[in-house]
């Protein structure tokens, strides 16, 4: 049974819940206020990334197109207290994730864990951290939407279920070891038989950080190709 939150707590998990990708930006600024970065996502491009810091405890970041359209929706917090939930899936089956308490493996029931594949970045210098992830599509089970959870790099620290157990330390290890021939950055994808290589143990030590979701009829991996999530070099 989740411990009793503060008042606070409660009407914030409550706030988070109820935004969805697919919004506008004027019902979810209404709800979180201004942002306090907003900054194009590429260059010249259509889409612009809307960062909200309501409390000192997350972030929320809300990638929207031309019209102002949420294209995505992401919220991330490094405060192990602050635990909102969040839900995947379609009208058929649902699923859920809390942040700062649920980890990597038990997400998903364990028969669909066994089936899914892994997305790992870590850069080349200890600068970049990293991020791991998970992306959740079933197509018309999923409404044509994709949600994704996992370890986003604005977090200094990445939270265990074992205490004094280093997820961060532990992936880059797995990682430099077996990346192997795979295509270069952004990002790699690893198949659930590689997991089985001995990410297993990691990713049920892993503690998530960051929940993503984007509109019906698109791709994560469009917005999101190497983490999910707030980036720490936009709000550092």
């Amino acid at each position: 049974m989740r411990e009793a939150r503060t008042d606070w707590h409660a009407a914030e998990y409550r706030k988070l819940s109820q935004l969805r990708a697919g919004y506008t930006l004027e019902k979810i600024q209404k709800e979180l206020g201004p942002p306090v970065f907003r900054t194009s996502l590429e260059s010249g491009g259509p889409y612009v990334r809307n960062v909200y810091r309501p409390r000192e405890q997350y972030w929320v970041e809300v990638i929207s197109d031309k019209n102002n359209a949420a294209m995505t929706y992401a919220v991330t917090t490094c405060d192990p207290a602050f635990r909102p939930e969040f839900f995947y899936g379609g009208h058929v089956q649902k699923g859920g994730v809390v942040l700062n308490e649920n980890t990597l493996s038990d997400v998903l029931p364990a028969a669909e864990q066994r089936e899914e594949s892994l997305k790992i970045f870590f850069g080349y210098t200890a600068g970049s951290p990293g991020a791991v992830f998970q992306v959740y599509d079933r197509g018309a089970g999923s409404s044509y939407r994709q949600f994704a959870w996992g370890l986003n790099e604005v977090c200094p620290t990445w939270h265990s279920k074992t205490p004094g157990y280093d997820p961060q330390a532990s992936w880059a290890s797995w990682y430099g070891k077996h990346q192997g021939l795979k295509e270069p950055p952004p990002g790699h994808s690893f198949l659930a038989e590689e997991l089985n290589e001995g990410a297993r143990p990691i990713m049920a030590e892993s503690v998530v950080n960051t929940y993503a979701e984007c509109a019906a009829g698109e791709t994560l991996l469009t917005y999101y190709p190497t983490q999910i999530g707030v980036d720490r070099l936009v709000v550092r």
